[in-house]
């Protein structure tokens, strides 16, 4: 950390865009349904990533000065992934407050009418589910359902009026003024480009996030509200990238950054990744039994 701003974390939210970058680069070069279906998945995985790093900026882990870690935020992440930091902090640190209740953000939105209700899922109930998620059917039933609570007086979900911060409309101006001025020059290459980006953005992505969301929170137990994973390779690239596998210890330790997470947690309790399937799937559940939470390892002997 130099100069109040985390580095580190900064560089990760600039290569991801990068690696976007690249991906989409190399479509709009040899553009092919082929390539353009495989950047969208690229694409997808690594804005899914940058929801990881945005996650460390909704806790300040971006710079010291609340101010400077939107403003950076918002510019890199936010704007570009239609979520200002501010409105998602909001919904993000009552998640932390009533985690587990009926007025958790993720029961009360996230899941509200559909299949998943945190337990393993029949066949038709899970497609239908990951179906709704890729098709835009549950995220515009999320959205609506977040409208209404914006609206109920009684509601702690909205944000105070007057709240939003200037630099946000600042923000969402540049990037505007940039998709204007990139359509101006190249029309087709523009609308190319917004297919690349939005398209997994409301899709893929969402559904990404949903299944990471479930397995950090779906029960083993009633002992527990959040659980934490050890992930393989294609874990760590797609689900649970920059240590979001931690999940139970950044419950108990918001404040401590991605990048520091496995070493000041070296004894985390976590699932194997390949249980995954039985998670979301009844039939493995039923046929292997259900999943069992991880037992700490025993002390040292000396």
């Amino acid at each position: 950390m130099r100069a109040g701003l985390h580095i580190r974390t900064i560089a990760a939210m600039l290569a991801e865009l990068a690696l976007c970058g690249l991906t989409s680069w190399l479509a709009l070069t040899w553009w092919h349904p082929l390539t353009v279906v495989l950047a969208m998945i690229v694409i997808a995985t690594r804005q899914h990533a940058l929801f990881i790093l945005f996650h460390d900026a909704v806790h300040y882990q971006v710079a010291a000065s609340h101010r400077v870690n939107d403003i950076i935020t918002n510019l890199l992440i936010g704007v570009p992934q239609l979520v200002p930091v501010q409105l998602y902090r909001r919904l993000h640190l009552r998640h932390h407050g009533t985690l587990g209740s009926d007025a958790d953000p993720e029961r009360l939105l996230l899941y509200r009418g559909q299949p998943w209700q945190y337990h393993a899922l029949a066949a038709w109930p899970l497609v239908r589910q990951l179906a709704g998620d890729l098709l835009l059917v549950n995220n515009i039933r999320t959205l609506i359902h977040f409208q209404r609570e914006l609206r109920d007086p009684a509601s702690k979900l909205a944000l105070p009026p007057g709240r939003l911060p200037p630099e946000l409309f600042l923000n969402q101006a540049l990037f505007g003024a940039a998709l204007v001025a990139f359509a101006l020059v190249d029309l087709t290459t523009f609308l190319r480009f917004v297919l690349l980006w939005f398209v997994p953005l409301v899709t893929l992505t969402q559904a990404i996030q949903k299944v990471r969301s479930f397995a950090e929170h779906a029960p083993i137990d009633a002992a527990e509200l959040s659980y934490s994973w050890r992930p393989g390779l294609f874990g760590r690239l797609v689900l649970w990238p920059y240590h979001i596998n931690y999940h139970r210890e950044h419950h108990t330790h918001p404040r401590v950054p991605w990048y520091r997470l496995p070493a000041t947690f070296p004894d985390a309790v976590q699932r194997p990744g390949r249980e995954l399937p039985r998670l979301l799937w009844k039939r493995l559940s039923a046929a292997d039994g259900p999943p069992r939470t991880p037992t700490p390892p025993p002390p040292p002997t000396r």
